[in-house]
């Protein structure tokens, strides 16, 4: 009788602490349930997939034209372990996260370690320092925000509106999205499976400002220009990141948009 009074005492006790531990885990982001998906266009019938990520490019100044066009962006959905939405995250907890520059000009961490966002060697101009590309807004009833990578206005999550502190140089071949220190994985599409998209941004300023030297990143020089000029019909490793429009190939189209954009930098066209 002990034997079996002690066992479900046991039973009992183990059950209220799984109750209890419930309502906290439903609060915490479940990263087989949360994902980030590439978006553009407007809310309501965004584009996905490929359709979006042809808009995935830009230049340091952020200056819009041919940088980050047709509001680029990710959508963002964040869910528990009992694939619940979870509402009202903080903007500010849901980061594009960069290092802010390479381990050779002493930067670390979890973020994107090749991408200049860095107000240490870039002074001249002074440069924002950038580390969270951060959401739009809270996440809502459905756990969804957005990160318009140009800036957006907090009643119109996903829809581009100018920031001047939206500023980087170069690229990376995986930016992390990060929800409240959780490394969330991305889709293609919002049907696809985790795992089957990783964020890139490519950069009209993709040569160069990766050395511990003042002043040389977040600025479309004559070498990236150049460059795009002699990669015209070539195929090789670094093609991919000189075909702004995502075409397969590096053509005049891509020499033209980033000609409009030569000589940008943090403070030029557009200040800040």
């Amino acid at each position: 009788m002990r034997s079996r009074l002690k066992a479900a005492l046991l039973a009992g006790a183990a059950l209220a602490l799984m109750a209890a531990a419930a309502p906290v885990m439903a609060g915490i982001p479940d990263v087989s349930n949360s994902f980030y998906v590439p978006q553009s266009g407007t809310v309501a019938t965004p584009a996905e997939g490929t359709l979006a990520t042809r808009f995935f490019r830009m230049c340091p100044n952020n200056d819009g034209g041919a940088s980050l066009p047709n509001s680029a962006r990710v959508k963002v959905t964040v869910r528990d372990v009992n694939n619940n939405p979870i509402a009202n995250i903080a903007a500010a907890d849901i980061c594009v996260l960069f290092n802010g520059g390479t381990s050779a000009q002493g930067f670390s961490g979890t973020g994107a370690d090749s991408v200049i966002s860095n107000a240490t060697w870039n002074t001249a101009p002074l440069c924002p320092d950038l580390r969270c590309v951060a959401a739009d807004a809270p996440t809502d009833v459905n756990g969804v925000t957005y990160i318009t990578f140009g800036g957006a206005d907090v009643n119109t999550p996903g829809v581009y509106l100018r920031s001047g502190n939206r500023k980087w140089g170069h690229y990376d071949t995986a930016l992390p999205v990060y929800v409240l220190g959780f490394q969330l994985s991305g889709r293609l599409t919002s049907a696809s499976a985790n795992g089957t998209y990783s964020l890139r941004v490519k950069s009209f300023d993709w040569t160069g400002g990766l050395t511990a030297a003042a002043n040389q990143g977040e600025t479309v020089t004559a070498t990236d220009f150049n460059g795009v000029a002699n990669g015209i019909g070539v195929n090789n490793a670094i093609s991919y990141w000189r075909d702004f429009d995502y075409s397969g190939s590096v053509t005049a189209t891509d020499f033209n948009t980033i000609n409009a954009h030569v000589g940008h930098d943090c403070d030029s066209p557009n200040n800040p």
